[in-house]
């Protein structure tokens, strides 16, 4: 966004049996070895402190958010298939928050500045692909943690992965 990098990250998957380290997609182009280390805290599963994983796609396409773009007031989240347009419309159905880290010598550093807030509109597009959410006022330089609640596609599936996180570096001058 105007030079600035940014953007969401998602959960791809969960439950692996140690943290990931490295990704190659294997030689059909569509399955995914996980080579994972671990040790003390989060980075372990069941104390698994190594791993080699293989993750093959079913052919299905799961409910989830496809991406998170920035607006001037807001975001806009997209969808890989249409979602409940009253769901969508409530505001209740955005749970964020925004933080930032405080750099460390060590290894990550601790969430700061944690702040709820709420979006005063929630918009969703005539094909329930998308929805788009205004804020009276946004901060550069944070996380924003999107959880979505009690929203289903037009089929009743639940989403897959409920959060996104988006480091919003800058907010953009202009519309794209």
């Amino acid at each position: 966004v105007d030079g600035e990098y940014q953007g969401a990250v998602f959960r791809l998957t969960q439950g692996l049996e140690a943290g990931v380290n490295r990704l190659v997609w294997g030689p059909d182009g569509k399955t995914l070895y996980i080579g994972g280390i671990g040790s003390n805290g989060n980075w372990n599963h069941k104390n698994h402190r190594f791993g080699l994983q293989r993750l093959v796609p079913n052919g299905k396409t799961t409910f989830e958010m496809l991406k998170v773009l920035v607006e001037l007031d807001g975001f806009t989240i997209h969808f890989t298939q249409p979602a409940d347009p009253v769901a969508l419309g409530k505001l209740t159905t955005y749970e964020l928050d925004t933080f930032h880290y405080e750099p460390k010598e060590f290894y990550g550093g601790p969430k700061v500045g944690t702040e709820r807030f709420a979006p005063v509109q929630a918009t969703p597009s005539k094909d329930g692909m998308s929805v788009r959410l205004k804020f009276p006022s946004m901060k550069a330089g944070q996380v924003v943690n999107f959880r979505l609640v009690n929203l289903n596609s037009t089929k009743g599936e639940p989403l897959w992965s409920t959060e996104s996180w988006y480091t919003l570096n800058r907010i953009p001058k202009r519309k794209p």
